[in-house]
C-alpha cells in the first residue's frame, strides 16, 4: 500500500518543483519603479497596442499627446510597469478607456512620447480596435 501511494506522490512533488516560487519582490507596483523621474498622476484616455515601440500606448483624452508605456528600456526585475488586471484585458484587437494613474520615467518634452508606467486603471472600458 505505501508503494502505491509513493508512486502517485511523484508526480506532485516533481510538479511542485517545477513551478518556480514568487517572490515577493515580483509584486512591487509602478509607483515604487526606481526609475522614475517624477510624481505619478492621473490620465484619461485610450490605451491600445500600436506597431512599433513602445507598442502599448496610452492616448490622452481631448489633446494630440500620446504616452508609451515603456516595457522594455525600463524593465526592472522584481517590478511591474502594467497591473495584471489591465495586462490581460489588453489585446490589438480591443482598446481600453477610462483613468489610469501612470508615473515618469522621462519628462514631458515638446514632440517626443513620454515614457510612464501604470500604477492603476478605474473606470475601463473594453472596445473593439479601429
Amino acid at each position: 500500500m505505501n508503494s502505491i501511494l509513493s508512486l502517485l506522490a511523484i508526480p506532485f512533488l516533481l510538479l511542485a518543483y517545477s513551478v518556480p516560487a514568487q517572490s515577493p519582490a515580483i509584486r512591487k507596483s509602478c509607483r515604487e519603479h526606481p526609475q522614475l523621474v517624477g510624481k505619478c498622476f492621473r490620465v484619461r484616455g485610450r490605451l491600445a497596442v500600436y506597431n512599433g515601440a513602445p507598442a502599448l500606448r496610452l492616448w490622452r483624452s481631448g489633446t494630440r499627446r500620446v504616452l508609451g508605456i515603456s516595457e522594455q528600456k525600463f524593465s526592472v526585475a522584481g517590478y511591474r510597469n502594467v497591473p495584471q488586471e489591465i495586462e490581460s484585458r489588453i489585446n490589438q484587437d480591443v482598446s481600453l478607456f477610462g483613468e489610469f494613474l501612470v508615473c515618469p520615467f522621462t519628462r514631458e518634452q515638446p514632440h517626443e512620447m513620454q515614457l510612464v508606467c501604470i500604477e492603476s486603471g478605474k473606470n475601463l472600458s473594453v472596445r473593439q480596435a479601429k
